[in-house]
């Protein structure tokens, strides 16, 4: 069957069977093709070329064995999983920010999949990573790699930006018959609370309506939907439903987001990817299902 979607796995080495597994598993639902890219560090292997005082071409027989053992634990996997002939595979040594950005500028990929674990030399890289890309990210907890969304929460603010998450939401309701929760929180801090509280209560009301429309709209499709509107900390409130209803699957929104804006729901999102326990998918264009390619 012709490929008519795009995966792109920013592959971090310590997970990289789940990765291979989910993408396989989401490649299988919207007919898309793999690309995994292992980004090797640069300083490290400079530091290992330090280390045993290797120059010139031994020095470039080092980087070329640390590439090519990165590319054999990941063909031997795609073996594993009888995938060989159904994914490109790229192994780069330098800068991991610089190459990370450059692969994602060029890939034209549908869904960027990564882990929290994904490393720069200073530590966690992934929110900067979502933040930057204008790609639908999928980010994976630790030995995740299953799609069985039974419960699926969409974290929204309902605005326009947020349809394409919502349209997603639904989509992956209906088609994993998923009960679905609508989570739309009213940013508000305790200033606001003792000093506005008219304003909250308004601007509650207004999101009830709002996200009655979206359960509404879940319900004609034959999704069982449950609506939810609290004020507060949007992550900190994500965070205690995420513990109270036990979601398989979280979607959030972060469609046509530029500049600080973006940069700001990169931040957002690594508040939460550490401590959830279930695939989050940052929604950022249109993404449309297709039985037929």
């Amino acid at each position: 069957m012709k490929k008519c979607s795009k995966i792109l796995i920013l592959d971090d080495s310590r997970n990289t069977e789940d990765l291979l597994s989910f993408a396989i598993r989401w490649a299988e639902v919207i007919h898309a093709s793999i690309k995994v890219v292992r980004v090797i560090d640069e300083k490290a292997i400079k530091d290992t070329t330090l280390a045993v005082g290797a120059v010139g071409s031994i020095a470039r027989m080092i980087k070329d064995e640390f590439i090519r053992e990165a590319d054999e634990h990941i063909k031997a996997l795609s073996e594993k999983h009888d995938i060989t002939d159904l994914i490109n595979i790229e192994v780069i040594a330098g800068n991991i920010r610089e190459e990370i950005t450059r692969v994602i500028d060029k890939s034209g990929a549908d869904f960027l999949i990564l882990t929290a674990a994904l490393k720069g030399i200073l530590g966690s890289i992934a929110s900067e990573v979502i933040g930057y890309s204008k790609n639908n990210c999928v980010v994976l907890p630790a030995g995740v790699h299953h799609l069985k969304w039974d419960r699926i929460l969409l974290a929204t603010d309902c605005s326009v930006k947020a349809e394409s998450a919502t349209k997603m939401a639904i989509e992956i309701a209906e088609r994993f018959n998923g009960r679905l929760f609508i989570l739309s929180v009213v940013n508000s801090n305790e200033e606001l609370q003792i000093h506005a509280p008219a304003f909250i209560e308004r601007m509650s009301e207004e999101r009830k309506k709002r996200v009655k429309e979206v359960a509404d709209q879940a319900r004609r499709r034959g999704v069982c939907a449950e609506g939810i509107v609290r004020d507060g900390i949007a992550s900190d409130i994500m965070i205690e439903l995420v513990g109270t209803i036990g979601p398989d699957l979280m979607i959030m929104g972060s469609e046509g987001r530029t500049g600080l804006n973006r940069l700001f729901m990169g931040s957002v999102v690594g508040s939460i990817i550490n401590k959830v326990n279930c695939p989050v998918f940052v929604i950022k264009k249109p993404f449309i299902f297709k039985n037929d390619c």
